[in-house]
């Protein structure tokens, strides 16, 4: 009996009784078909195409039922794709290619898309019939190496059907060759750029003195300006540079060649920065025949340009080709102040990739002109600014801290998590600062085999080198008792006897005081010296 209950009884007032739980009626037969009718009620209704769905195969129905609802061209064209992939899977020896049959969103997608574009055709809209099939193409070739040769069926589709709609002079068929151009061009990044090249090079001539937009829209306010024209003559400037970039090593002429077609490109997109870039490969291009003239003058025209725009990507670029001239036609000191430009300029503007160049292309003209402890120097810091490290990002930066977290190895004044190192850049300032400190050392090897004539100790060291590897450019402790009469040293015998008496004076010195400090671990021992002294 509880508390409560207790001060009831005590109050008069009688508790209440416990109320039993209902108790449900013993089940019989009528109770039964009715839950039974209840449930089937409840379940989900099937029909024909339902049944036929839990039955057979998703890709297998959507095929029978695009015939039946009549639209029997999309019917073949998913029939013939399901066969393509089928024989894409065949050949697949690394799994990458993705199976239609297992991917029920992208059979219904599919299958949607289809129905509108025949809805479209039945109409006679053959524009917005070819505007469905590249949606479908734009939408899949964004999903995944996997699935790109459904994006370029559909790229294809929509080519053939555009190419029958005529009545806007042929924009559309235009727009549709520029995406599938774009698409093999990032999409296979690889591949021979020659097929995009032709087509992009089409859509540009079929598109001269006329101002198609490359996108049209409802919107007068969210449509894009762009035009055809000049969306194809920038792609083709990307292509042509690729192409000039590919070829200089092998045939300087031609990469000057395709680098001015892609300047005029550019000046046709009316894109300052992209002439600018052309120009800079055509004076490189220059630069590599030895045409060093021209290769300045053709420099300092992107130089310019870059200026005018403010451009502080374009004006490190620029001062690192200038140097590159003028240390090619013997102005070292010019070539010294552009990269010391660069670097102050890159490191200004927190651009740690220009700064480590400028320093690198320091350490190699100072290696060059016969100063490697200059070089070895300036290559240390290139790979310390490639790697991340000892790097000074700009006060107003983002990425900056004050300070340097506990336990960190290495002495990094701000470090961020996106601070990558740029490794290539980095192995190679690592080996030329290698190099740079090697010619520092063969220096002064010389130089001590100068002083073996008159020097007993540099004697000494490249005898200890010639047999050992000790290093001569390390002074040792034992040397300091080699006799040696040259002005530099001036030992005699007897000096260096006296400094070996001098060295045991203070050892025997330092063992006494050794001693004392161990017989002094306790407070009696310390009383005792004290009363002592």
């Amino acid at each position: 009996m509880n508390i409560s209950m207790m001060q009831n009884m005590e109050a008069g007032v009688l508790p209440k009784k416990r109320q039993l739980p209902k108790l449900m009626a013993c089940m019989t037969k009528t109770s039964l078909e009715n839950l039974r009718n209840r449930a089937l009620f409840g379940l989900n209704a099937l029909d024909a195409k339902g049944i036929r769905r839990r039955k057979f195969p998703l890709h297998e129905c959507l095929i029978l039922e695009l015939r039946e609802a009549g639209f029997c061209e999309s019917s073949d064209y998913l029939q013939d794709l399901i066969y393509d992939n089928i024989q894409l899977l065949a050949e697949d020896d690394i799994g990458i290619v993705v199976d239609l049959r297992k991917r029920e969103d992208y059979l219904e997608d599919i299958s949607a898309g289809l129905i509108r574009a025949e809805k479209q055709r039945d109409k006679q809209n053959t524009k917005k019939e070819a505007l469905e099939l590249l949606g479908l193409a734009l939408h899949y070739a964004e999903l995944g190496k996997g699935i790109l040769w459904l994006a370029e069926k559909f790229f294809l589709a929509a080519m053939a059907v555009s190419s029958q709609f005529l009545l806007d002079g042929g924009r559309q068929k235009g727009c549709c060759k520029y995406h599938y151009a774009i698409f093999l061009l990032d999409k296979f990044p690889g591949a021979d750029p020659e097929e995009p090249f032709l087509i992009l090079t089409e859509v540009r001539d079929s598109s001269i003195g006329k101002d198609w937009l490359l996108y049209e829209g409802d919107d007068d306010e969210n449509e894009s300006k762009e035009t055809l024209f000049s969306a194809s003559a920038l792609q083709l400037n990307r292509v042509l540079l690729s192409k000039a970039r590919s070829c200089r090593d092998t045939d300087t002429a031609k990469s000057e060649r395709l680098s001015r077609l892609a300047e005029r490109r550019a000046r046709d997109a009316d894109d300052t920065l992209k002439t600018a870039e052309a120009i800079i490969e055509i004076g490189i291009s220059q630069l590599m025949m030895n045409n060093l003239n021209n290769a300045q003058k053709t420099i300092n025209r992107a130089f310019a340009i870059y200026k005018e725009m403010n451009d502080i990507n374009g004006l490190c670029e620029t001062r690192m080709h200038l140097a590159a001239v003028m240390q090619r036609l013997g102005d070292h000191e010019t070539a010294s102040k552009l990269l010391t430009e660069m670097g102050a300029m890159a490191m200004e503007n927190g651009l740690r990739r220009h700064l480590g160049r400028a320093l690198h292309l320091l350490g190699e003209l100072h290696l060059r002109r016969e100063k490697p402890e200059l070089g070895t120097q300036h290559l240390r810091e290139a790979f310390q600014c490639f790697m991340g490290l000892n790097w000074n990002y700009p006060p107003d930066h983002k990425g900056r801290r004050d300070t340097i977290q506990a336990g960190d190895s290495l002495d990094i004044i701000y470090k961020t998590d996106s601070n990558e190192p740029y490794l290539t850049e980095a192995e190679q300032s690592r080996l030329m600062m290698a190099i740079s400190a090697g010619q520092e050392i063969m220096a002064s090897y010389f130089s001590l085999l100068r002083e073996a004539n008159t020097c007993t100790i540099a004697k000494y060291k490249t005898i200890e080198w010639k047999l050992s590897h000790a290093s001569w450019w390390l002074h040792m402790k034992h040397h300091d008792y080699i006799p040696c009469i040259c002005p530099k040293h001036n030992r005699t015998p007897l000096d260096v006897m006296r400094l070996k008496m001098m060295a045991k004076e203070m050892k025997e010195e330092k063992s006494e005081a050794d001693a004392l400090l161990e017989r002094i671990a306790t407070t009696e021992d310390i009383r005792a010296l004290r009363s002592s002294m």
